[in-house]
This record gives C-alpha cells, sequence and structure tokens, in this order.
C-alpha cells in the first residue's frame, strides 16, 4: 500500500475526464461512470497494484492526456467539451498512432472493468455471478489441505535437500509430485501467495483477479501491435487463472518435433503420459448440464455448416458452472494446480514455500548446486529477508518469461544464444455476436465448446464468455461514449468466442535493467492471416447461428451481416498493428533439442551447458503446440522428472 495518495491531483482530473467521456450518463444504461464511482474505484485498486502496474496506468493516464497537444486545437484531454471528449476518443479508437491508440486501449479496459463490475451495472443486465446448477456448501465439503511456509518463519534460513524447483505452477508442480514419490527431499519455491477458495468466497471476479494475475492481469507485450499477456502469480501459477482447457498436443506436432531427433516424443510415446496426466486432473469433456448457451451457440452454428467441432476437454471435477474459471474457482471444481497435484506432492513428503523469489542460482564448478531467493512480505510483497537452498538438482519451472530472465540475469546456459529467443504466445482476438433473444451468455462453463475447422491452417476456436467486462469482454464490443453504452446494454443478447492462432517464433525475452523482464513481440504476417480466418470463421459460424451482426473489431468493418463482408475478411489487408489482440500461452524460450548449438535443454530438459540445472516448464516447447498447453507442459515435465529422478537414484 502507498503511503499517500495514489493519483497527483492532475492525473486524478484526468481520469475523470476519459471516464465521463468512455461512458456518459444517460441512455439505455442510466449510470455512467462517475455516477457509479469509477474514478474513485480505479484508484483504491491502483493503491494495491504492484508498483509496475501502477507506473505503467499513471503513464498512460498522462500519455493520453496529451495527445490533443499535436491537434489543431492544442488542449489538454480534460480541457475539452464533452463533446470534444467524445469525438477525441472516436478518433483516437480509429488512430494509426499506435502510442495514442495504445494509451486509450489500456485505459478503456480498465474503466470497462471498474463500470461494468459494480453491483449497479450488473444487476442492470441481469448478471449475478450464480452457476447453472446451484451448489449445497454444506455438502461441498472443506478444500484439499496445502501446508506452504511463508515470512515471516523462512527469513535468513538455509536449507538443504535434493532438489530445488522455481515455480510452482503446470511445470513445476508435476515434477514435485514425481520426484516426492520416487523419494527424494523436494522444496518448490514459488513468488506468489496461496490463493485459495475460501480467500475468494463471496468476492465478485474483479476482486480474484487482482489476487492471483502478475500486475493485476496488466502485463503485455512491447511490439506491433500491443498484446496483452495476463499470467498468474500465485500458488498453482497460471492453472489457478486458466479457463482449464486441456487438449493433447497433436500428433502432426509431435511428429514434427521427433522429426528434429527428439527422442520418446513421438505420440505413441507420449499416449502413456497424456494417460497419466489427464488422469491425475480429471480431464473430461465439457457434459451439457454445464456447457451453457454460449458454448451451444457455437455448436449450433458449426453444425449448420458441417464444420468440424466438440466440446472442449477440461480438468474438472464436480463443475456447477458458475463461468469465472480464469478467476479463481469459487468451489475448486477446476483441478488447477494448488487443488490436485500440489496437495499429492505434499502428501509424499514435498515442501512448498510461497511468497518467495528466486533471484539467482548457485553454480559451484560449473554445477548446479541451489538457489538464493528473495523472502516477501505477504502483505506488502516487499522484500524482508533472503534463503538459500542448497541441492543436488535446480529444476526451473517459472514460466516462459521468467525462466529465460533468470538464466539471462546470471548469463547462464546461453552458448547457444537461444536463451529468450523462439517466444510463441498463441495471439487472439475475441469475436462477439449480438442475437435477438437474450442469451446470459456468462451462465455455465466459461470456454466449453471449440471448433477445429481450421487446425491444419494454426486457427483453433474456443467459445468463450468471461463474466461481463473482464477478459475478452473488456473489449469485445466497439464503440466510446453513448455507442458503447448502447451496445454493452445489449450484452444479455450477445455470445462470444475467442481465438488461438499457432504463431511462428517472432518474439522475444529480454532482461531489461532495473525492470526485468521485457517481452518483445511483432506479429508476422502470415500470422495476422490467420488471425483474420479465425476472425472470419467466428462471423461465418455465428450468422449461420442466427446472430443478428457480429462485432468483427476491425478498423473499417466493425460489424458484419452479410457473407459478403465474411469474404471480406477472409481476403483482407489489414495489418498487424491494426489488430486488437491477447493471448495466454507464452512458450519456446529455452527450447529442448538435440543440437546444443540451437536449443537451450536437451531432449528430456536438462541444460546443455549446466550439469544439475534443468528447465521444466513452457520454455522447453521446440515450437508452437497449437492448441492451449497445459497438459502438454504437464506431460513434459513429468516425462522430464523421471529422467531426472533416475539420475539421483
Amino acid at each position: 500500500m502507498t503511503a499517500g495518495p495514489v493519483l497527483t491531483r492532475f492525473e486524478r482530473g484526468q481520469l475523470e475526464a476519459i471516464c465521463d467521456a468512455l461512458i456518459p450518463s444517460g441512455g439505455p444504461l442510466p449510470e455512467g461512470a462517475l455516477d457509479v464511482g469509477v474514478p474513485g474505484r480505479i484508484e483504491s485498486w491502483l493503491d494495491g497494484f504492484s508498483p509496475a502496474a501502477r507506473r505503467l496506468v499513471r503513464l498512460m493516464l498522462v500519455g493520453h492526456a496529451l495527445t490533443p497537444l499535436g491537434s489543431r486545437h492544442p488542449r489538454l484531454f480534460g480541457g475539452l467539451d464533452a463533446a470534444g471528449r467524445e469525438r477525441w476518443l472516436a478518433a483516437t479508437d480509429a488512430s494509426r498512432l499506435r502510442l495514442r491508440k495504445d494509451a486509450l486501449t489500456g485505459l478503456r479496459t480498465l474503466v470497462t472493468i471498474a463500470f461494468t463490475s459494480t453491483p449497479e451495472v450488473s444487476a442492470r443486465i441481469g448478471y449475478d455471478g450464480s452457476p447453472v446448477i446451484p451448489v449445497d456448501w454444506a455438502a461441498l465439503g472443506g478444500p484439499r489441505a496445502l501446508p506452504v511456509t511463508t515470512y515471516p518463519d523462512i527469513a535468513g534460513e538455509e536449507l538443504g535437500c535434493d532438489v530445488v524447483i522455481a515455480g510452482s505452477g503446470a511445470g513445476g508442480s508435476i515434477v514435485a509430485l514425481e520426484l516426492a514419490r520416487a523419494g527424494l527431499e523436494v522444496v518448490v519455491v514459488e513468488e506468489g501467495p496461496l490463493v485459495g477458495r475460501e480467500d475468494v468466497r463471496g468476492k465478485r471476479p474483479v476482486e480474484r483477479l487482482f489476487a492471483a494475475y502478475r500486475d493485476q492481469g496488466l502485463t503485455s507485450t512491447l511490439g506491433t501491435p500491443v498484446i496483452s499477456l495476463p499470467m498468474g502469480r500465485a500458488v498453482g501459477g497460471t492453472t489457478v487463472v486458466n479457463s482449464g482447457t486441456c487438449f493433447r498436443t497433436p500428433e502432426r506436432v509431435l511428429g514434427e518435433w521427433a522429426a528434429t531427433g527428439i527422442p520418446d516424443i513421438d505420440p505413441e510415446s507420449m499416449a502413456p503420459l497424456f494417460d497419466a496426466v489427464e488422469e491425475l486432473i480429471g480431464v473430461a469433456p465439457v457434459p451439457e448440464a454445464t456447457l451453457g448457451p454460449n458454448g451451444r451457440i457455437l455448436r449450433d452454428g458449426a453444425e449448420a455448416l458441417g464444420y468440424s467441432h466438440g466440446p472442449i476437454r477440461r480438468n474438472a471435477r464436480g463443475c456447477h458452472g458458475h463461468g469465472a474459471c480464469a478467476f479463481i474457482c469459487p468451489i475448486d471444481a477446476k483441478q488447477a494446480m494448488h487443488v490436485s497435484v500440489l496437495p499429492d506432492a505434499v502428501a509424499a513428503g514435498a515442501r512448498v514455500i510461497a511468497g518467495c523469489r528466486v533471484r539467482s542460482v548457485q553454480v559451484e564448478a560449473g554445477r548446479a548446486t541451489g538457489v538464493t531467493a528473495d523472502v516477501l512480505d505477504p502483505q506488502t510483497n516487499r522484500r524482508r529477508g533472503s534463503l538459500r537452498i542448497h541441492a543436488r538438482a535446480v529444476v526451473l519451472a517459472a514460466g516462459a518469461v521468467f525462466t529465460p530472465t533468470l538464466l539471462l540475469r546470471q548469463r547462464l546456459a546461453n552458448s547457444s544464444r537461444q536463451v529468450g529467443r523462439n517466444l510463441v504466445i498463441h495471439p487472439g482476438v475475441g469475436t462477439t455476436a449480438e442475437f435477438d433473444e437474450e442469451l446470459w451468455a456468462w451462465k455455465g462453463v466459461m470456454q466449453g465448446y471449440h471448433c477445429d475447422q481450421l487446425i491444419d491452417d494454426g486457427v483453433l476456436l474456443e467459445s468463450t464468455f468471461p463474466p461481463p467486462g473482464l477478459g475478452y469482454s473488456a473489449g469485445a464490443i466497439p464503440g466510446v461514449g453513448r455507442e458503447f453504452k448502447e451496445l454493452f446494454a445489449a450484452f444479455p443478447r450477445m455470445a462470444a468466442c475467442g481465438s488461438v492462432i499457432s504463431d511462428a517464433p517472432s518474439g522475444r525475452v529480454r532482461l531489461m535493467p532495473g525492470l526485468g523482464a521485457g517481452i518483445r513481440y511483432t506479429l508476422a504476417a502470415e500470422d495476422a492471416r490467420k488471425v483474420l480466418k479465425g476472425i472470419a470463421l467466428a462471423c461465418d459460424i455465428y450468422l449461420a447461428a442466427g446472430a443478428r451482426r457480429v462485432f468483427a473489431m476491425l478498423p473499417g468493418l466493425r460489424e458484419v451481416t452479410t457473407r459478403a463482408q465474411v469474404e471480406q475478411i477472409r481476403h483482407g489487408r489489414w495489418a498487424p498493428g491494426e489488430l486488437k489482440l491477447s493471448a495466454y500461452h507464452p512458450m519456446g524460450t529455452c527450447r529442448m533439442g538435440v543440437d546444443p548449438h540451437r536449443s537451450v535443454v536437451d531432449a528430456y530438459g536438462q541444460c546443455h551447458d549446466v550439469p544439475g540445472l534443468w528447465v521444466l516448464d513452457a520454455s522447453i516447447m521446440p515450437s508452437s503446440t497449437v492448441v492451449n498447453p497445459q497438459v502438454t507442459i504437464m506431460s513434459l515435465a513429468m516425462r522430464g522428472a523421471r529422467r531426472l529422478a533416475g539420475s539421483l537414484a
């Protein structure tokens, strides 16, 4: 928490001006942003944001306030009258100037979240967060116990173990379980807190977002275009805040990896690992009872066109269809790592330390021998001490952004010069359609159905409808001011899906002095064409399902009502910088391979350059998985952990 006001008087005035212009009073929803206290709400949120997120919001506020100074009638944004502000926002939304447009996009997302998540506005559109299957809380039973160690119990300590693991997500958790069951002494170190269902019970999805996302969900790439890249920061990693979608790696992808010489990665070899992972976390198709209207709409449209489709397979047990999977499941139905794998690992003897950020890898005589970590105060996230853990082996599982950052900071394991390179992120776009009837598409599983008609082209569609104002829905309808109000009032009649694009390795993670990880990513022209294919496919499906109009969110073509417009998208020439994208699956920054000149780790995850140092997370993917990667990450981590356990026997 800050010691005084978060915003200056100037920043607060600009925030009020942009709130009033983006969401004015009146129209089909009487309340405007000022009527429901959005500026004060945002400032109170900022008080609890990370320093990086707070700096970003303030920078956007000042940058946006200054943009009108370059116009023919130079004034600060707050100095324009109401009509002038709305005109300026509309012009900015259509502008080709990236900095001007990006600042507005970020601020609009924050204002939209703050407005739509207020009780008054939620009530107006009929959102109450209730599941499709009522919950009997008395019969639900208590959450699985997961004891963790935190500050002040670990500050200044030195520990010893067989293996220390940095990160508790899909990779780190499965490694901990495998090694503990093999009889090895294991310590898992996680930067984030333990956030369980009891911590979020009764809280709105937006509050849960801030509790478990890194930098409150404001992480983004730098490049053309700027792409939102939210990641989890909690015990269990991003599995706590993902949608629970669990595809197996396509056989074609495994075949490509095997063709590079990587052993035991062909479909036949990986099948038993997939089986084991899916049984462990309860992977099964979404049942009709919790699919919800959003999934049914995608199914109906795909069925009408004869496209390949099916229910998504998810890691869930006893799901009631709350529709908030990406904002911490309130009943622990989603089998995130803190619910499923980590309790089993602890029962087998592993130890989990939360609120502890690994700063460096200890290396002696060329071999990894442990880690040094910063112990964080759980209330302020400030450093309160250090912790040294000595081990026979070190596993980095901090994800495809922070694992390479650790290595780059120490210039470790990088003789190939591939650390941080080859980043893929699965960029995608949300497509929303309006129907004649009320759907209340937020009811049911948040991500329940898919269309893989274009999977061989690297395009996958997944029905996705977060709670109103969050995720895709924060920017899934066009317009500002009165136009936005009119469209948002129709939200109960809308359905939405998101595309997953298999992209080229055109990104890179760099170490930025004093700032940590910098994520550079420029969307390749071919991948931009895939994005357009995904938008066209979604429009096709929604029109076939009976949509009145589909919001393509493309400059010059905001809504689609005819097949001719769909063809215009399919063969369009929109540039990468004109697309509004988000991404959720960073991979590939410490890729595996048999050639140490072209890869960072060997075929099982051990660094070529540093014996005893392993990487077992999404970093090691040789290329895009094409589909959501959780099952792939866990299966490769299981495969690598078994090899590691054998080496330490």
